[in-house]
This record gives C-alpha cells, structure tokens and sequence, in this order.
C-alpha cells in the first residue's frame, strides 16, 4: 500500500504557486481517493483518474467556464468580468465567443 503522506507529497502545491481553497479542496478528494490500496489497484486508478481528468473534467470544466463568462456577462461588462475575475481581456472575449456555441 502507498503510504498516504507519499500520497500527499506528490499531490502538494508546487513551490511558489497560489492554492486556492477549491484547489486545496481537490487535492484532499484525490488524496482520499488513492490512499487505502495496493499498488497495483493504485495504478489502475491513477491511470482511471489521469484519463478522466484529460477526456472529461478539462473539457467539462471549460465549457462550466464559458457558460460562467456568458452568464456574467448578463449583467457587467467584459473588462468589468476581466477584472473581477481575474483573466485577461482576451480570454474573457474568447470565452464569450465559444459560450454562443455551448
């Protein structure tokens, strides 16, 4: 079995990198969902999670983004949501354009 704090380790926040509390939030569910197996059961999973993560929640957490950009574009401008959230102009007019086809 791996040990959790390895588990830990290699989930940490990379040196010099902001973490937010929804970032720290994730790192503890996949912390819980890998600790407690064998290693070969852990292989299978990470390579589970890995192919997940690529094929699915990147692509689902994007389009998550562009419908968050359309809808707070109902009610503030683009600079205004470019700066509140952080991103820059373009991003947040690329989003926009990609939101009309979501």
């Amino acid at each position: 079995m791996i040990d959790a704090g390895l588990i830990k380790e290699a989930l940490r926040v990379p040196e010099g990198k902001p973490d937010t509390p929804e970032q720290a939030q994730l790192r503890a569910c996949l912390t819980s969902v890998l600790t407690g197996h064998n290693e070969v059961d852990t292989i299978r999973i990470c390579s589970d999670l890995v192919t997940l993560m690529r094929d699915q929640l990147s692509t689902g957490t994007a389009t998550v983004r562009r419908i968050a950009a359309a809808k707070a574009r109902e009610t503030m401008q683009p600079a205004a949501i470019a700066q509140a959230s952080g991103q820059t102009r373009p991003t947040i007019a690329r989003l926009l354009t990609e939101a009309r086809n979501v």
